[in-house]
């Protein structure tokens, strides 16, 4: 029977067969005579597998199952019964996809068709390389792969929901396993398969984007942090890997000519004789498509799962950094003391600048509290300042549990903040004070404040100005360099006076420090003068006074009964007059000055921004000083109320020198209008009337002393 079948076919292609002289000179309509035998010749083969595959599968059903009246090819209503092998031996023709890729396998090389493939080839893969490589650019030697410091459990939904939408929709990766696998087991019987070297190129670039893809789609959804933005990077992406397909059907509607159109608009397909060695490679294949498919997904949400966790965990932002305040000042702030009671006081935001350490979360991003001015470690009494995310205004601000805007709590700021940092999402405080201004409470709101914050953790020597080395992320300094990142010289051992060389300030030593010899508040030297007696008229304005006495409206009355009063008073006699001497005045009217004058330490320290010089009790050393729990707010380095802060004698300019070698200082005047009873209505700034102690700016007051080497 199958021979009589074969017969009757060939028999129809004997005329159209006889025009092929297989010469090179046919003209148009011989060409077409041409594909059109070979189509048959294509029909003629596919007809006889139809017919074999349903004779055997007759010829394998159960015995019985026909009665020898049953039709042998029943009618469509009543389908014949194959079983489950004879239907796994069906034909197997693929068409290709209808893609530019194709067009490389079945284009001769170098044709306007194969040359359209590789173009649109070269725009998706030049594409996914440009996204790539800008991935990367964002990251750094800690991040490599630039991951934000962390984000919001929606914008983590919506990254995992971008892994698995962006992999689903991802094709090009098993339709060039497919195609590998369609190629291998084509049948060329006819002549008629396609050439398995332009299958495999095909193939080849197909797998290449659709990894470019992957991996693109990877970096871009783990280094967002807006939900948005991550779907829309997705749908680019994808749009950027179907370009072929783009390009493909215009060609197919002829918006390219003719001869795209012709090329895009033929049959592509690719059989497979129905052997059982060729359907077991069948489902093999299939299998191991799968397989690539769900290992590709396992591993990007693997991935994303791991740099999720780390993200959590903080190792992709920094732990700990330099906050910096400017020269700023609130004079009425509200001070809770440890007795429950609250006291109005000049609040320095300077006072609080040094480092900052992550430690813990607040509304599902990391809290980070103040540590000590001498080694960057936690205060053990002290309490810190924190710089936390506010989720009532969706902002970050800095706050300090003790000091409140009112004496009511009913006005108080949302979580009690006195910086304000604009709405955001962002969980990296330094990013958001590069990128924005904040606002600073000073009675009313002060718009457009900067800060300073800057990372403290080290990666490199290079981190460590090449002045030290870089150990668990922090320097460790050379000999000659002091600092966070060893940024400063080391500084002298003494001090001298422009004003009197014979006044020595010597920098207190500190046998315990394991980083430097030195003490250090706000991570700068402290330098002392020990036993000095009298007014200090080597650390003044005008020096010491002649016979003539430059002083305006000197009193010489003592205001000791016993006459035997320390130093001079002096007046205020004029409003405008600021070089009386208001300092002594005021408190030369209490015992206790007149016995700290007979013995007493000059300390010049740093409290954040300036250099203060006070006078203190004598006896202060490295072992009997507490570094590490000196605070220039809470030990009242300048209040601005009442008699306690005038210890304060001397100011510098704002600064943010290692010593205070070379800067310019001034005598505070008139700066405690609580304490001055004169009838006048004194407007001042909250640090007084700042007198220069030298003629001209920059000429600075204290220089080193320099020391022979011998």
């Amino acid at each position: 029977m199958t021979t009589d079948i074969s017969e009757k076919a060939d028999s129809s292609f004997v005329e159209l067969a006889s025009i092929h002289t297989g010469g090179d000179g046919l003209n148009s309509t011989e060409k077409t005579l041409l594909e059109r035998i070979e189509s048959l010749e294509r029909s003629k083969a596919d007809t006889e597998r139809v017919l074999l595959e349903r004779i055997e599968a007759l010829e394998q059903q159960p015995k019985g199952s026909t009665s020898e009246n049953e039709p042998l090819i029943q009618n469509e209503e009543k389908p014949p019964l194959l079983t489950d092998s004879a239907i796994s031996r069906r034909a197997d023709t693929w068409e290709l996809p209808e893609s530019t890729y194709t067009l490389l396998i079945a284009e001769k090389v170098m044709s306007v068709s194969f040359t359209v493939g590789l173009v649109a080839s070269a725009i998706s893969l030049m594409s996914l390389i440009i996204v790539l490589v800008n991935e990367l650019d964002n990251g750094t030697d800690d991040n490599p792969f630039g991951l934000p410091a962390g984000v919001s459990p929606q914008v983590r939904m919506a990254q995992f929901l971008g892994v698995i939408i962006g992999v689903l929709m991802e094709e090009e990766i098993p339709i060039g396993l497919e195609s590998l696998g369609k190629g291998l087991k084509q049948d060329n019987s006819l002549g008629g398969g396609y050439d398995m070297r332009k299958i495999v190129f095909s193939s080849i670039l197909r797998l290449t984007i659709g990894y470019l893809f992957l991996l693109c789609l990877f970096l871009t959804v783990i280094q967002e942090s807006d939900v948005l933005d991550i779907f829309f990077d997705v749908l680019a992406l994808e749009f950027v890997e179907s370009i072929d397909d783009v390009i493909f059907e215009l060609c197919k509607r002829g918006f390219f000519g003719r001869v795209l159109r012709n090329a895009c608009t033929r049959d592509h397909h690719i059989t497979i004789f129905p052997s059982n060695e060729n359907m077991t490679f069948k489902k093999w294949t299939f299998r191991f498509i799968r397989f690539v498919y769900f290992l590709n997904a396992s591993l990007m949400i693997i991935g994303l799962v791991v740099l999720t966790m780390k993200q959590d965990s903080g190792a992709f932002r920094c732990k700990s950094f330099s906050l910096a305040f400017g020269d700023d000042t609130w004079e009425e702030s509200w001070v809770i003391l440890d007795d429950g009671s609250m006291e109005k006081r000049l609040l320095v935001y300077s006072h609080f600048n040094g480092i900052y350490i992550e430690n813990g979360t607040h509304d599902g991003k990391p809290k980070y509290s103040e540590q000590n001015k001498e080694d960057s470690s936690p205060f053990r009494a002290t309490t810190p300042a924190e710089i936390v995310y506010c989720q009532d205004i969706e902002s970050w601000v800095f706050r300090h549990d003790k000091i409140r805007i009112s004496n009511d709590e009913n006005l108080e700021n949302e979580c009690n903040w006195l910086l304000i940092s604009p709405e955001t999402e962002d969980f990296d405080v330094i990013d958001v004070s590069i990128v924005s201004t904040w606002s600073l409470w000073k009675g009313q709101i002060a718009i457009g404040y900067s800060i300073a914050v800057s990372c403290t953790e080290c990666n490199g020597v290079v981190d460590c100005n090449y002045h030290g080395q870089c150990n668990d992320q922090r320097c460790s300094c050379d000999d000659q360099h002091f600092g966070i990142h060893c940024e400063f010289s080391r500084p002298c051992d003494m001090l001298k006076s422009s004003k009197d060389l014979n006044i020595n300030l010597n920098i207190l030593k500190d046998a315990y420090d394991t980083n430097v010899d030195f003490v250090e508040v706000y991570g700068r030297p402290m330098y002392v003068a020990h036993n000095l007696t009298g007014k200090p008229y080597g650390l003044l304005r005008f020096g010491y006074p002649d016979d003539d006495d430059n002083y305006f409206e000197v009193e010489y009355n003592s205001t000791i009964s016993d006459g035997k009063s320390a130093v001079t008073p002096h007046k205020h006699l004029h409003p405008e007059f600021f070089e009386d001497d208001d300092f002594f005045q005021l408190n030369n009217v209490t015992p206790a000055f007149h016995e700290l004058l007979k013995n007493y330490t000059f300390i010049l320290w740093y409290s954040g921004m300036r250099w203060y010089g006070q006078l203190h009790p004598p006896g202060i050393t490295s072992t009997n000083f507490v570094e590490e729990e000196y605070h220039a707010f809470w030990y009242n380095g300048f209040s601005g109320l009442g008699l306690e802060d005038n210890r304060t004698l001397l100011i510098s300019d704002p600064t943010t020198r290692g010593t205070p070698a070379g800067v310019d200082f001034y005598e505070m005047r008139r700066r405690n209008i609580a304490s001055v009873d004169v009838p006048y209505d004194f407007d001042y700034s909250p640090m007084g009337v700042l007198v220069p102690l030298v003629e001209y700016s920059g000429a600075g007051f204290f220089h080193c002393e320099r020391l022979d080497d011998s």
